[in-house]
């Protein structure tokens, strides 16, 4: 700080209480713009984790339901450690029998089934999805057609 004269009087040369209470209001201001920055990044990155792990959750789902035969096994629950899928199925057309590419019968019968399917794990539900799947039985003894 420096002593300044003026006109045979000293003042001193600094901040004024005024100037420092502003300075004060414009750095909070910035910090309560900074925080609500940042504020928003953290939920926002939480959001992209969950939807991460929702995405996983229901990869994995769609790959334990890849083995299962709807028409004989209407409704379910498979664990792959703490991932529980369980589903429900309902009828989208009656089955009716294979054929193959020529049109020649199977000893199958077919039916379109629509799986509800619900994702919990450790005691959260993380996804209800439905997704269409084919069912089959053997209805014909192999050679009989």
């Amino acid at each position: 700080m420096r002593i300044r004269s003026f006109g045979g009087r000293h003042a001193a040369a600094g901040f004024t209480l005024l100037e420092a209470i502003v300075a004060l209001v414009v750095f909070t201001m910035g910090a309560f713009v900074l925080y609500g920055w940042l504020s928003t990044n953290v939920i926002t990155l939480q959001r992209l984790v969950d939807l991460r792990a929702s995405d996983a959750a229901t990869r994995s789902a769609l790959e334990l339901l890849h083995g299962v035969n709807p028409m004989l096994e209407p409704e379910g629950t498979r664990r792959a450690g703490a991932l529980e899928v369980s589903w429900q199925s309902t009828p989208v057309a009656a089955p009716r029998s294979a054929v193959t590419q020529v049109g020649r019968p199977t000893m199958f019968e077919a039916g379109l089934y629509e799986l509800q399917v619900h994702v919990v794990q450790d005691e959260r539900e993380l996804r209800t999805f439905s997704v269409r799947q084919v069912g089959y039985r053997q209805v014909r003894a192999m050679g009989t057609e």
